[in-house]
């Protein structure tokens, strides 16, 4: 009697609708937003006593109004505190951010009534002399500017040699970075299911030296040489560092995810298709 009871039980929370209560939330947005296009967002968030807060801490969800760019700012943000990003396109491109701004506050109904897809993103795990940093895009390693000479930088996964790189600098992307930066310097597209990161010469000297994709579990360092001492390490465009060859780089792909909402017919072939313009003719 009581397995029939624990039964029943069971199958009462299965048939209970879930939902995400959302009662605060973290505005991230580029300064160039038309605001005029978000007035209905505001005024839904506002009916509906939906307080904006600045310390995402406080949140239950963070929505970003603009391109990929701000996404990653948004992204940052979730490693402080594990929540979804809403993304609203406002941006030019916009891989990861596909939802339009007169479907947002259809997007933010169908979230908090569970009618979504949440889409993980892993970060890239940076650790330079020590400390640790959060990429969603990539890592990149360059030499200084247009005078500064070739640099050198030898690339170990699990302290084996992968390849010494005689280039403009080199390129280490995540699935979601392989349509960024890397995709430009002629990298893979990777899906972004995939346990994979991909490094990617940035102008080689050597016609031979190609791009890889290598296991996102393997722990890649770099040594970094340089003839004037004018190379930089780049962590998603928001953080830079001037490095020298004693400087200790390392990176790996991170059990740290961000989650974005997407609608439940959302198709990663098709945004590729849409955004790449593949199949149109000329």
């Amino acid at each position: 009697m009581k397995a029939i009871l624990k039964d029943s039980e069971n199958s009462i929370q299965k048939d209970k609708k879930t939902v995400n209560i959302v009662r605060k939330i973290k505005i991230v947005k580029n300064r160039y937003v038309k605001e005029e296009l978000l007035t209905g967002f505001y005024e839904y968030i506002k009916r509906n006593n939906i307080i904006e807060v600045v310390d995402v801490k406080n949140a239950d969800l963070i929505v970003s109004f603009g391109g990929d760019g701000t996404i990653l700012v948004a992204a940052k943000e979730t490693v402080k505190k594990d929540i979804p990003v809403l993304a609203v396109n406002m941006g030019t491109v916009g891989y990861m951010a596909e939802i339009k701004p007169e479907n947002a506050v259809e997007m933010l109904e169908n979230y908090q009534e569970n009618k979504c897809i949440i889409d993980e993103r892993a970060f890239l795990e940076v650790e330079y002399n020590g400390e640790i940093f959060y990429a969603l895009n990539e890592l990149l390693i360059i030499k200084g500017g247009l005078v500064s000479h070739l640099i050198n930088v030898e690339v170990y996964a699990n302290d084996i040699i992968v390849n010494k790189y005689r280039a403009d600098g080199v390129i280490v992307a995540t699935p979601t970075g392989s349509t960024a930066y890397s995709l430009s310097a002629g990298g893979s597209i990777v899906h972004p299911k995939l346990n994979a990161l991909s490094i990617t010469p940035l102008l080689p000297q050597s016609l031979t030296a190609r791009p890889i994709i290598v296991n996102g579990n393997d722990k890649l360092s770099f040594k970094v040489y340089t003839r004037d001492n004018d190379a930089h390490l780049n962590i998603d465009g928001s953080e830079c560092f001037r490095v020298t060859d004693t400087d200790e780089i390392k990176a790996t792909l991170s059990e740290k995810k961000v989650k974005i909402i997407r609608s439940e017919n959302s198709d990663y072939y098709n945004i590729l298709r849409e955004k790449l313009k593949w199949g149109d003719t000329f």
